[in-house]
């Protein structure tokens, strides 16, 4: 069934909504404080530390690290909220009220909470890049620091969809998503990324194609080897898996979201 074009100026108004009810939700200055600590970090490695080498690595190892572990949180957390807020918060009864198409509901959220994290992380990658960019021991020049900031940005957008979508999922499903969320991305996904697993189960988590995806600058090939296994995807193959990924969650998701009936 077509989406009538009266329905537009609704849909986005719950986007704005969504939008705005992000960045005053508790969460949120959670995730703040989280994207504040690599930029505090970073400001006493810049006028501590002067090794060339430690220097030159530090912005791809905290990506890896630290922005990790906040994309995993964002996801989970933000993710599991676009229907979860709702049903606690007794919004979904309204909207179920409306003449809203479910589905739309949920993409609507969905974007805002893509468009909202993004920003949030982005900012806070560019400081901290701008921070260390400056330093006298740095190999290249500022405008290569921003331009792999940008495709750390990029990657981690990819993450936040992948398991947005996954967190979507698991709200339309279960009543606790973002224990089954955490579970997921802080037990399986670090179980697959064991050196020693098979790569044939390595292939079976979203992390997997993500770190095919992630710039190799100043990280050693043998970390690339533990977690990606005898034979990694290429970058075109781990793109399309997880577009493809995301797609099939989002629509499990809607598929959930409008068939079940949910108690408020």
């Amino acid at each position: 069934m077509a989406i009538n074009s009266k329905s537009f100026p609704a849909y986005f108004a719950l986007f704005k909504v969504t939008f705005r009810q992000m960045f005053w939700s508790r969460r949120t200055v959670l995730i703040l404080l989280g994207c504040l600590l690599p930029i505090v970090i970073a400001l006493v490695f810049r006028f501590v530390v002067r090794g060339g080498g430690m220097v030159n690595r530090f912005v791809p190892q905290i990506t890896l690290i630290l922005y990790g572990l906040l994309v995993n949180l964002c996801s989970i957390f933000y993710g599991t909220a676009i229907i979860s807020d709702e049903i606690d918060g007794k919004g979904l009864t309204y909207l179920q009220m409306r003449p809203l198409r479910k589905s739309v509901i949920l993409l609507s959220k969905f974007a805002a909470y893509i468009l909202g994290v993004v920003a949030i992380i982005a900012a806070s990658h560019l400081i901290m890049t701008g921070i260390m960019a400056t330093h006298p021991k740095m190999e290249k020049s500022v405008l290569f620091q921003f331009g792999m900031s940008l495709r750390y940005t990029a990657t981690m957008a990819l993450a936040l969809l992948a398991y947005g979508a996954l967190a979507a999922a698991l709200a339309a499903r279960f009543k606790n998503p973002v224990l089954w969320g955490l579970l997921f991305v802080m037990g399986w996904e670090n179980i697959t990324a064991v050196p020693l697993m098979a790569t044939a189960i390595k292939r079976l988590s979203i992390a997997h194609y993500l770190f095919a995806l992630f710039p190799r600058y100043k990280l050693p090939r043998s970390m690339f080897n533990d977690f990606l296994g005898a034979s990694p995807p290429s970058v075109w193959v781990a793109l399309l898996v997880i577009c493809v990924l995301t797609v099939v969650l989002l629509y499990v998701a809607i598929r959930i979201f409008r068939g079940r009936e949910y108690l408020m």
